[in-house]
């Protein structure tokens, strides 16, 4: 349908109905970051100094029965091999914007850049706790490729959880895809017992301490894709990986020799498996 002519019918291409840019802008959707969250921080006050941190392992030592008159062989409790976090992860975000387009935009440059930039760290960092979790459970992936996950996988997740003595104490995440969490919603016990109470699904938390999982349950796109149709979700306690972020720095530099403003965001860190038994890998239905 067009619109009907104006009068008088030169007032637009004469100049004197102008044309106007909105200062809000339609920015690109960003994916729900929760896997770098679900890790184990606390490694990460130990690197004031030095690109590397070693953790002690211990190990269980065996009681036995006592008797008089001997002295009993001493256990040994240090028998395991150290883990090494290394800060081996660097990357930068830079964008440029030159000083005319700073001066005639409408839009605050800088805030886009520093949002977007941000975001970009954001999702690599996400992105490399994702890429760990199908080595979780000695790289034992439940379930099938591209099959629906139901009620009795996510048991027998659990359930591995629970013989690997893994804590129930607030530390239990299920990461899942959109169909995963499509999948669930067929669960009599997940819909009546949770979203009924929860509500909307915010910021990727679709629950916190689920009480049928024992987990907090949440929903991400940015999982890694599988070899088929499906991708690597995971049931895991927060000390199953370690993680340390030692530089998270944005900033701004004038080039005035260019006639350019830098805004970059950069980051330093590192991941790494350290709790193999405390996370079990399963497919989902579609990347």
């Amino acid at each position: 349908m067009s619109l009907s002519a104006r009068t008088p019918t030169g007032a637009d291409t004469a100049g004197f109905v102008p044309e106007v840019w909105s200062q809000q802008i339609v920015d690109a959707a960003q994916k729900e970051l929760v896997c770098w969250d679900a890790t184990d921080h606390s490694w990460q006050k130990d690197l004031k100094v030095g690109d590397t941190v070693n953790i002690g392992i211990t190990n269980h030592v065996t009681a036995t029965e006592v008797t008089v008159g001997t002295k009993a062989s001493s256990t040994d409790i240090a028998t395991g091999s150290k883990k090494q976090l290394v800060m081996d992860q660097w990357y930068e975000v830079p964008i440029d914007v030159d000083y005319m387009t700073l001066r005639q935009s409408q839009i605050d440059w800088g805030a886009q850049a520093r949002a977007e930039a941000a975001y970009a760290i954001r999702l690599i960092i996400d992105t490399s706790v994702a890429t760990l979790f199908a080595t979780l459970g000695g790289s034992s992936v439940q379930g099938a490729d591209g099959s629906e996950v139901t009620d009795d996988l996510l048991i027998d997740v659990m359930e591995l959880l629970d013989e690997n003595d893994v804590p129930r104490d607030g530390n239990r995440f299920l990461i899942g895809d959109p169909s995963m969490i499509a999948d669930m919603m067929k669960y009599d016990k997940f819909v009546s017992s949770l979203y009924v109470q929860q509500g909307a699904v915010e910021n990727g938390t679709v629950a916190r301490g689920h009480p049928i999982y024992g987990c907090h349950v949440r929903v991400t796109n940015n999982l890694v894709a599988a070899s088929g149709v499906g991708a690597y979700a995971v049931m895991m306690h927060r000390k199953a990986i370690a993680s340390g972020l030692q530089i998270e720095t944005p900033w701004m530099k004038e080039f005035e020799e260019l006639h350019q403003r830098r805004y970059q965001h950069e980051a330093l860190w590192g991941n790494l498996e350290v709790r193999d038994t405390f996370g079990v890998p399963f497919y989902t239905r579609k990347a």
